[in-house]
């Protein structure tokens, strides 16, 4: 009997030691909605980014401690956060780009959502995305992007490889 303790043991161990190490393979996603309001022409944009993946990218080009829920410098935070989603989230319409208006950010369990506007949009034959979120930062970053209409509902998943997606509009 000891002796199948000892080889279950030492199985154990040995697929411990082999195995992948599930406790530090990590994920990386950023989610956006996307959604077309037809009847007033605009388009409202809602990002999830998780907290400790933008607090680490804030403080990875800062010489100060940039901390997040709770805020240590709310109107830094929120300078930080419009630059960064404006330099790395783009829509164009038809070849144009859209002027999309930060709004603001607030913070659901361990995710910071940003939120964002397109004003007096026509819609669209084509379109396009350009979604950088994080993905010069973390390696194997994801970018999830749910585009919704009255009669469009599609996602795409975004990566290092696939920035940019230029889309048919389907009526």
């Amino acid at each position: 009997m000891s002796q199948i303790k000892l080889f279950s043991s030492l199985l154990l161990g040995w697929f411990l030691y082999t195995a992948p190490d599930f406790n530090t393979h990590e994920y990386y996603v950023s989610s956006t909605d996307v959604v077309y309001v037809a009847k007033n022409k605009y388009i409202q944009i809602t990002t999830r980014i998780f907290i400790d993946d933008i607090e680490a990218y804030f403080n990875s080009r800062s010489n100060s401690k940039i901390q997040l829920q709770p805020d240590l410098n709310e109107d830094q935070i929120d300078s930080l956060t419009q630059v960064f989603f404006n330099k790395n989230f783009n829509l164009i319409f038809d070849n144009k780009e859209l002027k999309i208006n930060y709004l603001g950010r607030k913070y659901k369990e361990d995710q910071l959502l940003i939120f964002a506007e397109a004003l007096a949009i026509d819609e669209p034959s084509s379109f396009e995305v350009n979604n950088t979120i994080l993905t010069s930062f973390r390696k194997g970053q994801q970018n999830i992007v749910h585009f919704k209409a009255e009669n469009f509902k599609k996602s795409f998943l975004m990566d290092a490889s696939k920035t940019i997606l230029i889309q048919l509009w389907n009526h």
